[in-house]
């Protein structure tokens, strides 16, 4: 989460769509001594969010993936700016996302165990990774305020060109280039697990609406 008041602009940080990455980016990048965000542990950036709130959610680091709704009911932002800042999110395609929280815990989980589609189904009955609430996190409820979407969300694979834009519409000089956090536990993308039609329906049961939300920003990218 990053949150400047000065340039209204927030940030939100869904679970494994480059969060942390940029994160750093708008703390290194954009002049503003008063923001508010959320650790970059990567890089050693401590919070600058109340340690209240902090200690009130520090269970699974839910603070990490705050909704919208979340900054409202925790006063950390009010609801005029919860409709009137721009407030940004990334949306990544569900299946990829899913095989990078599988790959990610496989590095604490079974480690020395040959990666398998069964381990995934197994980590995964209801969508989400057992012991591991983040992971059921809807990409599509992040900009949601009151039941309603507020904010423009970007696609994965356009973070860049994305980036670009807001730098330039904001008047801003880049000064700190885009890291590559938490990249180095998918070393072989030509050899991962293939998802059988057990995983494909579960991720349709379970984000469906992410997956409708996928499809459709990446047809719009790419018309």
């Amino acid at each position: 989460m990053y949150i400047s008041h000065k340039y209204k602009l927030i940030f939100l940080r869904t679970p494994k769509t480059a969060s942390s990455s940029l994160s750093e980016f708008f703390i290194k990048n954009i002049p503003d001594p008063d923001a508010i965000y959320t650790p970059v542990e990567d890089s050693n950036i401590s919070a600058t969010l109340s340690q209240d709130i902090i200690n009130k959610y520090k269970v699974h680091f839910k603070y990490y993936h705050f909704t919208l709704q979340d900054l409202v009911e925790n006063r950390i932002i009010t609801p005029m700016a919860a409709i009137e800042y721009k407030s940004i999110a990334v949306v990544r395609d569900p299946v990829d996302r899913q095989k990078s929280f599988y790959y990610f815990y496989k590095r604490w989980k079974n480690q020395h165990v040959t990666p398998s589609i069964e381990e995934y189904n197994s980590w995964t009955p209801k969508g989400s990774f057992i012991g591991e609430p983040n992971s059921g996190i809807l990409q599509s409820n992040i900009l949601k305020y009151n039941n309603e979407m507020h904010g423009e969300y970007w696609l994965y694979e356009n973070i860049n060109n994305e980036l670009n834009k807001l730098m330039h519409d904001l008047h801003i000089e880049v000064t700190h280039m885009l890291p590559q956090h938490k990249t180095d536990f998918r070393k072989n993308r030509n050899n991962e697990i293939v998802f059988d039609d057990k995983a494909m329906n579960n991720i349709l049961k379970y984000f469906g609406p992410d997956v409708t939300l996928y499809n459709e920003l990446a047809e719009e990218t790419y018309v």
